[in-house]
């Protein structure tokens, strides 16, 4: 899976780079084979950032794109959006991924991080849960959207990151962008096509394998993989 997130990311035209930050030996073993980069990190991290942050070290640039290794269904064109998003506004310090709800029993699943986004689209909050805001559409305006697995981030903010403390919303539930809003940190939300599930939980495979099967997106770019 990783692997084939790795495929994924390099048919992306705005990255300069492409690097696993894996603290696992048989994923190191898999990417090297197909003739991938590696970067080996503590299996200690609390959160992704963290490890992101470990591999930037000892990386040549000034902005990184983390593309969470279950994000299996990201397209290729919603990552030039974030790239384009960034070079846009290169000072910002963190931007992450959202796409649109698309039923409403999303917002009350502990599997989709929610967030709440300002008009302009700051991301506000984060929760699992925002079964709260069911229906809440005042003028057309709907204030949540999915979080994805995939964040933007200036390197200098990386190097702040472990230092800041966690903080109740991140451990409570367990969202890396809690320990950035809670910090007051300013992070850009960047709206993808769609919110294609990722793979944490076994009953998640089944639609992932139905995307692959039946989006003429989705076939377009497993095609492109497979090559």
């Amino acid at each position: 899976m990783v692997e084939h997130v790795r495929r994924r990311v390099l048919l992306c035209r705005g990255f300069h780079d492409v690097v696993v930050a894996t603290c696992d030996p048989e994923i190191a073993e898999v990417v090297r084979h197909a003739g991938g980069k590696v970067a080996m990190t503590s299996s200690s991290h609390p959160a992704a950032t963290d490890r992101v942050a470990e591999a930037a070290e000892s990386l040549e640039c000034t902005h990184i794109v983390n593309v969470q290794g279950d994000e299996i269904l990201v397209l290729p064109a919603d990552l030039e959006k974030m790239a384009a998003a960034m070079k846009e506004q290169p000072s910002l310090p963190v931007w992450n991924a959202v796409a649109v709800l698309e039923e409403p029993r999303e917002l009350a699943d502990p599997s989709i991080v929610k967030c709440v986004v300002s008009v302009s689209g700051r991301i506000l909050f984060c929760s699992r849960n925002l079964s709260f805001l069911s229906g809440a559409t005042p003028d057309g305006f709907e204030p949540a959207r999915k979080v994805l697995g995939i964040l933007g981030y200036r390197k200098e903010f990386l190097r702040r990151y472990p230092k800041l403390p966690r903080t109740p919303m991140e451990i409570r539930e367990s969202v890396d962008q809690s320990r950035i809003l809670e910090h007051d940190i300013p992070l850009q939300g960047v709206l993808f096509a769609r919110g294609y599930p990722g793979i944490n939980l076994p009953q998640e495979l089944a639609q992932v394998e139905s995307f692959l099967e039946k989006d003429p997106r989705q076939q377009k770019v497993l095609q492109q993989v497979l090559k």
